[in-house]
């Protein structure tokens, strides 16, 4: 019928186009391939050369171009390394706003990929990175802030994970932090270093949750910090001394009796003989640190 529109059958026609000495069809045949690569890219795959050799000529002025449609039948092909290399080339072109099983499978290839040599203390494409704070960018234009905590503990970048925690509900993701993401850390010395970043937002809030932030110091071993917070509350109202109080149960539950002992012993009255403030209060925290307050405790409800 006359004005219909021919449906293509095949991509010869197209990738004849790659071989012409003009610039402009080659560009022209780039961009037809791009639109029918997910159907014919079984066919295009066996052309992949040529699109390679475009996409290598620093002189084209579409080679990320190139570099995309190298990537989507790379993708097809289930070489996910070479789908990721050649997204990168493709620069702005490799929209990461599109939904489709390639962009997502290569975003979540280039994550990981990411993560991986963060871990490895290697050395990350410039790209790469490029890719992944676009994407970071992306989730906090969304509002995930947990998918960024995760992803920003994993690849090990706490300036992210700072930035995550001052965006959202600072009290719930420092909870999920603490909570489902400290433990699971395989390294210790990152472990250590998202448990510092934790205390440190939690000192920080207009209302320090001080239960919380005791808890992150007798992982850390902060013994001297936590006997501070601890002398500050017994020196406060009625609250803030029952406050102390719990905190100190709790470090007798889940802490260990090193750490109990060391806390218990930096309360103890200064040598230099001056008046501190919460004494009697101190000394009920030091005996609850020691065990003999829960054992007293004990003996009573039985």
């Amino acid at each position: 019928m006359p004005g219909q529109v021919q449906t293509l059958t095949s991509a010869s026609g197209l990738l004849s186009l790659l071989d012409e000495e003009e610039r402009e069809l080659q560009y022209y045949g780039l961009t037809q391939l791009e639109a029918v690569a997910d159907v014919f890219w079984t066919e295009i795959s066996d052309s992949i050369t040529k699109i390679e050799v475009l996409y290598e000529d620093e002189s084209f002025e579409h080679r990320k171009l190139a570099g995309l449609v190298a990537s989507k039948i790379y993708f097809h092909l289930g070489e996910f390394d070479d789908a990721l290399n050649f997204a990168l080339g493709a620069g702005d072109l490799f929209r990461l706003e599109d939904t489709s099983a390639y962009v997502q499978t290569v975003v979540n290839h280039a994550i990981d990929k990411y993560i991986e040599l963060r871990s490895d203390e290697a050395e990350v494409d410039g790209r790469l990175e490029t890719v992944v704070e676009r994407m970071v960018e992306r989730c906090f234009e969304a509002k995930d802030y947990a998918q960024v905590v995760g992803l920003s503990i994993e690849a090990r970048r706490l300036d992210i994970l700072e930035r995550a925690l001052a965006s959202g509900d600072t009290k719930s993701l420092l909870a999920y932090v603490q909570r489902d993401c400290i433990d699971l850390i395989g390294s210790v010395k990152v472990q250590r270093q998202v448990q510092e970043l934790v205390v440190k937002v939690l000192m920080q809030l207009e209302e320090p949750d001080y239960e919380a932030i005791c808890a992150g110091l007798s992982k850390l071993s902060s013994a001297e910090t936590t006997a501070g917070i601890l002398r500050h509350l017994a020196e406060g109202d009625e609250a803030k001394v029952l406050s102390a109080y719990q905190i100190a149960f709790d470090l007798n539950a889940s802490a260990s009796q090193e750490f109990t002992k060391a806390v218990a012993a930096a309360l103890e009255p200064r040598e230099d003989g001056m008046a501190e403030g919460g004494g009697a209060a101190l000394g009920r925290i030091g005996a609850i640190l020691g065990g003999g307050e829960t054992l007293r405790l004990h003996l009573e409800f039985l």
